[in-house]
């Protein structure tokens, strides 16, 4: 839900031609920023929403129907239900990510849709043909015909265009190098980059960075590299678990759940590794949410519970 009223908010606030925001008077530019001052924190929201969105759509899926009959009140049902209403929750959402202009943003959520989809496809024991034809529609609608009307065009011209000789994220990653040697044990403090930053900044470098544009290296200049590897790991392990259930629980949620937390992670660790969006408190608790729910799906010791007859 609040993903999509941050897409509602965003899309609305930039097709409305309003030069500030109605409820948090910031500037309105072409990119669509919801609630949010940072358009990639926007769309990393929107990211992870989307994970778990899709996540409830797989989990939703009926079983493969027997008769033309089965198969017309599936039909009709899917229609019907609040399936529906997810589906165009999603597409909103799609929407506002393709209008955030966020070139990270966007390819980490279709690459890790990509990704976990053909997962599925193998990990999955009672896959249907609804699978497919899921994944194969979220493409064709959300790729190709919704996003295609709001701008997916210039999302690719952004990222054909992009030059390192352009962008000066790369030399921001090369300053901060020392202060990884400096501060590779221990840390230098969780919110300390901003302060320290000035201090090896180079002077091809003219404008002010707070943050590194790359987590994981603001994380190990901050945290240090122990600490580093154990945040790192609770992700991993969530994903891990992910895995495991998607081929071996035969519960449709519990796979749903599975399939939403391991797109959620996929896609944060690509987009972490060109911004910052964990230095949001929203998207660090919707995604720490997202990864407690990763490590329930670990097989229960209940003999029986994903044996059971669904409704």
């Amino acid at each position: 839900m609040t993903g999509v009223l941050q897409a509602l908010y965003g899309s609305v606030e930039v097709l409305s031609g309003l030069n500030r925001s109605p409820v948090f008077d910031l500037p309105v530019k072409t990119n669509a920023t919801g609630s949010f001052v940072y358009k990639n924190h926007f769309a990393n929201y929107l990211m992870l929403c989307l994970s778990m969105g899709v996540g409830y759509l797989i989990a939703t899926l009926s079983s493969q129907s027997s008769t033309s009959r089965d198969k017309l009140r599936t039909l009709l049902s899917t229609f019907l239900s609040t399936k529906a209403i997810v589906r165009i929750g999603l597409a909103i959402m799609v929407i506002a990510l393709v209008m955030s202009r966020s070139r990270m943003g966007n390819t980490a959520f279709f690459t890790s849709m990509t990704i976990v989809g053909f997962a599925a496809w193998f990990l999955f024991k009672n896959r249907t043909r609804g699978l497919s034809i899921l994944i194969i529609s979220l493409f064709v609608i959300d790729m190709f015909i919704l996003s295609a009307w709001f701008g997916l065009d210039k999302i690719k011209e952004r990222i054909e265009t992009t030059s390192l000789t352009h962008e000066t994220r790369d030399e921001v990653v090369r300053d901060s190098l020392p202060m990884l040697k400096d501060y590779a044990v221990t840390g230098s403090g969780m919110g300390s980059y901003y302060s320290l930053y000035p201090v090896y900044q180079s002077d091809e470098v003219h404008l002010f960075y707070d943050h590194a544009h790359n987590d994981y290296l603001q994380f190990l200049i901050e945290a240090g590299s122990v600490s580093s590897f154990i945040i790192l790991m609770v992700p991993l392990i969530a994903a891990t678990r992910c895995v495991k259930a998607m081929r071996k629980r035969r519960n449709k949620l519990i796979q749903g759940v599975a399939f939403g937390v391991l797109m959620g992670v996929i896609g944060m660790l690509i987009h972490i590794s060109v911004d910052f969006p964990l230095q949001a408190p929203a998207n660090t608790s919707l995604f720490v949410t997202i990864l407690a729910l990763g490590l329930l799906t670990k097989k229960s010791s209940h003999k029986g519970v994903d044996r059971r007859r669904e409704p």
